[in-house]
């Protein structure tokens, strides 16, 4: 790949290139900076560190790591905390947009398109949710439609209510939690969809967000057409078990039907040194504790400073 004229000056080289700032991507850089190495760089896409974690507002990250239970902001914060102090570079608002050629690393930011290289590169970038045109549900196409995820950063982050009368589909972690965020901001959650004969979900999760709250989960029923044309008027669903076909009314659908890890970038970088990339955390497969993913992700930055230290 032929570097522009811009990118071409000056170009910063650097031990250890991490992209992605969430929990992986800060353990990566904080444990390689712990064990010696020094010119690391963690570019971000967000404003801030802390990925997935900064939008949610509920506890259960931390009790292996920490040894005490948190909310995901509170994890983000007393991990970002322990990034001050070290020689660790930290760009945010950063986009990454290819990997090149001789580990050159490009981004895009407020300041242009800049390209830097590293000896060793750390692919953080986390995970995306399933959508509805992956499941290729039929129907129109009317607002109202999102992932779990997207409704629990409208609802934490901008203080937006998706929607007044909800019907989940899939009985995933988020969408549990987010039966019971919008139920307390005052949202009738009609009942959750989930296609398997069982939950998706933690226990606990079930009881603290659906059982508390008498949300009904319907196991073995499907969704099948979405109804509406300026925003969601209903669903027709079945029940796999009876066979039978149903239709409900309401004005909002919540996706959470899994998660893919996000490791785009590999795809369109040369086949010659992906193999030279290192993937962590939700980026190589899904964890179920953000504690998992730090711990591993802690690992692999000790290794990368013992290969480029000796």
């Amino acid at each position: 790949m032929k570097l522009p004229k811009e990118v071409m000056i000056a170009m910063s080289q650097y031990n250890l290139i991490i992209i992605g700032g969430g929990p992986a991507g800060m353990a990566t850089a904080y444990s390689a900076s712990q064990s010696g190495l020094n010119k690391i760089l963690l570019i971000e896409r967000l404003p801030k560190l802390g990925g997935i974690l900064n939008q949610c507002i509920h506890e259960g990250f931390g009790l292996h790591y920490f040894k005490k239970e948190l909310t995901g902001t509170e994890y983000s914060a007393k991990y970002s905390a322990l990034l001050e102090g070290t020689s660790i570079e930290i760009l945010t608002s950063s986009f990454v947009t290819g990997i090149s050629d001789n580990n050159n690393v490009t981004y895009i930011n407020s300041n242009g398109i800049s390209t830097v290289s590293g000896r060793k590169i750390v692919l953080a970038t986390g995970c995306r949710e399933r959508t509805r045109e992956m499941l290729t549900i039929p129907g129109t196409r009317p607002s109202g439609i999102y992932t779990a995820g997207l409704s629990q950063e409208m609802i934490n982050i901008y203080g937006q209510l998706p929607g007044k009368r909800v019907v989940i589909v899939g009985s995933g972690d988020i969408g549990l939690i987010m039966a019971r965020r919008l139920t307390l901001e005052g949202s009738a959650v009609i009942f959750l969809l989930e296609v398997r004969p069982t939950l998706a979900g933690l226990i606990r999760n079930k009881i603290q967000c659906l059982d508390d709250f008498n949300i009904p989960l319907l196991c073995n029923h499907e969704l099948l057409e979405v109804y509406g044309k300026n925003r969601v008027s209903g669903i027709r669903y079945r029940d796999n078990t009876s066979h039978q076909e149903h239709y409900i009314d309401c004005d909002t659908l919540l996706f959470s039907v899994g998660l893919i890890p996000e490791n785009d970038l590999l795809k369109a970088t040369p086949s010659s040194i992906c193999n030279g990339i290192r993937l962590i955390g939700n980026a190589e497969y899904v964890h179920g504790l953000v504690d998992e993913a730090t711990k591993e992700a802690e690992k692999l930055g000790k290794e990368i400073a013992k290969e480029l230290i000796l």
